[in-house]
């Protein structure tokens, strides 16, 4: 997990583009800096590590927001426990890929 976060206001990186560094640096040591505009968070610059964690988030996000999909998942849940259906990431990412 990422040390504590903190902001940086998109004024500030305008009036002081070293800034820039601070935030990368801050990032390679493990925190997450939050790009904040008009008090609003606009983008993150997050460590390297954590971009595997946070694609597979959205992933999980991509199913969860799939009607269909979720579906498909509650409905396979009869034939899983039958021991008639398939498990695992590859699974679900190829019914995916049926449905598009």
């Amino acid at each position: 997990m990422s040390e504590a976060a903190y902001e940086i206001p998109l004024e500030d990186l305008h009036a002081h583009p070293e800034r820039w560094g601070e935030a990368v640096e801050s990032a390679v040591q493990g925190k997450v800096i939050t790009l904040t505009g008009r008090g609003k968070r606009l983008a993150a610059v997050v460590p390297a590590e954590q971009l595997d964690l946070v694609e597979r988030l959205q992933e999980t996000i991509d199913v969860l927001s799939d009607t269909e999909a979720v579906q498909a998942i509650v409905e396979s849940r009869t034939s899983i426990a039958a021991g008639e259906g398939v498990r695992g990431v590859e699974a679900v990412r190829a019914l995916l890929d049926q449905r598009r």
